[in-house]
Formats: C-alpha cells, sequence, structure tokens
C-alpha cells in the first residue's frame, strides 16, 4: 500500500472500519504459482498431529506485519475462536508479490520408492497462501503433497484444475525435487469457506478434463471445510466429507452447507460432521487447537492410502467418528452407510 494511502488509513478511523467490514465478509483463501527454490522446514516432532517427515514449500510464511494482516489476524481472533496468530505470505493482499500462483509444500525424507498423494486445497476468499501454512505443513508432514492455488478470488473450478497441473509438471520436471514421486492417481480436491465451494464445483466436472492434465490424474475424494454457497451437492462425483463449525457465523452449520450441498450428495458416499467450538477461521489455526485437522487427516489416509485404521473412523455400523466428542453431531448418507471398507 502506498505510504500516503497508509497515513490516511491509519488517520481516518472510517477507513479502518470499511477495511475491517470487507475483511469480515471474507471468507479467507487463495492459493499461487510459486517456482521460487524451495525452503527445508523441520516440523515440531512433540505435536500429535505432527506426521515424521520433515517439511519443504516453495513460498515462505511468517507474521502478518501489514496493515491487510494486523486486521485480519484480529477478526480472525474475534469471530474464529483461534489460539494462534494467524500466518501470512508475501503474497498480495498482505504483501507486494503476485496475487496468483500455486504454493507447493511437500515431504523431504521419505523413502525414494515410495510416490506421493496429493491434497490439492483451496483457501478461502480474500485469503493468501501463507493462511493455511499451518494445515498445509501438517499434511505434508504425513506424506502428501500440498497444492494451494490462489488467486484472492479463490471461488471456481479453474484453481483445483491450476494445482493439478502445477503439481503434474513438477512430477515430470527432472529438476524438480517432486520429479517423479508423485501419486497422481491418488488425489484429494478439499477447500475452505469459498474454496469449499470451489472443491465440489471442481469434482463436478467430467473426470476427462482432469485426464487432459494428465492422464494419470484420478481425484479420489474430496473436503468441503465451511463450504461457501456456490455449489450444490448433487454434482459431487467421488466421496466427500462436509465439516462444518457448530460456532461459525459465516457458513451457519444447518443452512447451505446442510441442505443445499451434503443432504443433495446422493450418488457417492457423502459425510457431514459438525464440530463443537469451531469458527469459521478455526482452520487457520494451529491444528493442535483445530478439531478439524484430526478429521480431515484420517478422511484422506482412509480415501487416498486406503488405511484400515482411518477407515474404521468412517466406515461401518461403528463407525468411530460418530461417537467423536468434539463434534456435535456425525451424519452420514446412505452410500456411505452402506460401505464395508
Amino acid at each position: 500500500m502506498p505510504r500516503l494511502t497508509h497515513r490516511l488509513c491509519m488517520t481516518h478511523r472510517f477507513c479502518i472500519a470499511v477495511l475491517a467490514l470487507v475483511t469480515a465478509v471474507a471468507a479467507l483463501g487463495h492459493t499461487a504459482v510459486a517456482d521460487a527454490a524451495p525452503r527445508a522446514t523441520v516440523v515440531d516432532e512433540t505435536r500429535s498431529l505432527t506426521g515424521p517427515y520433515r517439511t519443504a514449500q516453495t513460498l515462505d510464511a511468517g507474521a502478518c506485519t501489514s496493515l491487510y494482516g494486523t486486521i485480519a489476524n484480529g477478526l480472525v481472533h474475534v469471530f474464529g475462536n483461534t489460539y494462534s496468530n494467524l500466518k501470512c505470505s508475501q503474497t498480495f493482499p498482505n504483501g507486494l508479490a503476485s496475487p496468483a500462483g500455486v504454493a507447493l509444500y511437500y515431504p523431504t525424507n521419505t523413502p525414494s520408492d515410495r510416490r506421493l498423494p496429493v491434497v490439492i486445497w483451496t483457501g478461502g476468499i480474500l485469503s493468501e497462501p501463507g493462511n493455511y501454512d499451518r494445515a498445509a505443513k501438517m499434511l505434508a508432514s504425513n506424506g502428501y503433497v500440498v497444492a494451494i492455488p490462489y488467486d484472492f478470488v479463490n471461488s471456481f473450478a479453474y484453481l483445483p484444475l491450476i494445482a493439478a497441473a502445477a503439481v503434474s509438471r513438477a512430477n515430470s520436471d527432472a529438476r524438480s525435487a517432486l520429479h517423479d514421486r508423485v501419486d497422481l492417481g491418488h488425489v484429494a480436491i478439499a477447500g475452505h469457506s469459498a474454496g469449499g465451494a470451489a472443491t465440489q464445483q471442481a469434482i463436478g466436472l467430467p473426470t476427462g478434463i482432469w485426464r487432459l492434465i494428465d492422464p494419470q490424474l484420478r481425484v479420489r475424494s474430496a473436503v468441503a471445510v465451511e463450504a461457501g454457497p456456490v455449489a450444490i451437492g448433487v454434482t459431487a462425483t467421488v466421496p466427500t466429507l462436509y465439516l462444518t463449525g457448530y460456532n461459525d457465523v459465516v457458513v451457519p452449520h444447518y443452512l447451505w452447507a446442510r441442505w443445499t450441498q451434503y443432504e443433495l450428495t446422493t450418488r457417492v458416499p457423502a459425510y457431514l460432521l459438525c464440530a463443537r467450538g469451531t469458527g469459521h477461521f478455526t482452520p487457520t489455526d494451529d491444528p493442535e487447537h483445530n478439531p478439524l485437522a484430526p478429521i480431515m487427516l484420517s478422511w484422506l489416509d482412509h480415501t487416498l492410502r486406503d488405511d484400515p485404521d482411518a477407515g474404521a473412523e468412517f466406515v461401518g455400523p461403528r463407525w468411530r467418528q460418530r461417537g467423536n466428542p468434539d463434534l456435535v453431531y456425525a451424519l452420514r448418507n446412505r452410500a456411505a452407510a452402506s460401505l464395508t471398507r
């Protein structure tokens, strides 16, 4: 932001109020194509959701020091039931780097013969990729390649497609740390808020569109976290997990996430889980204070890795998520109830 504009905003309370209102209405999310050299990051081994692997990423994230970051961090704490401060990268609007691209997170010390499944994560509207740094590192430390597409709007299906293309390029590029390491046959599409709507739009696309990007690409599942309203469940083509928060005032759990998304997902297995004490910006918090994080990790282990222990949380008459004390309620449709594995 130019220095003159910054002074004006700092001296006029009205300008600050307008900026705060705009940011509050936004439901966080975003992604960009980052070609910078990856920076290795050792993950804190003491966190229970942290996996065994060190991680690297193509986009650095740290404290939110700009005017945008300061306001966004305050709003996240006020409306999001969050514990940790928001993290930001230098992409717009926190910095001056391009507001569009794809950030990649991945493990660095996995066995050389093991291919890595993929999670494509789209953030909320007006968010930027650094806001989801903690969640991306958590997934990468557990052996996933995480691709975060962003364009400041973060609301439409083309973003997951762009991310899929970026991962495919990294897999085929001999100079890339991910060269010939990516399991393109096991991909999940996920997103928060507006990105949750983009996720549902993307899984409604014909399978052939993904194979035009790469013949090996296969989307196996989806996670829509506190999703925006610009999506409808009837178009879903893969098993879908809908996650909502009981304290979410931006995406109330009893409105469209329930009735026009989950309830209309009838062709494929679908779940609707509502977490207690969870606000709209909880997905930006550290995983230890995000009740949705372990559920999402189990879902990915179940649908992308066929892990039997993770599968027991969603499959069978005694599926464990139904008794999860962190949930207000847990629902699944007939297609999900009929699964045996």
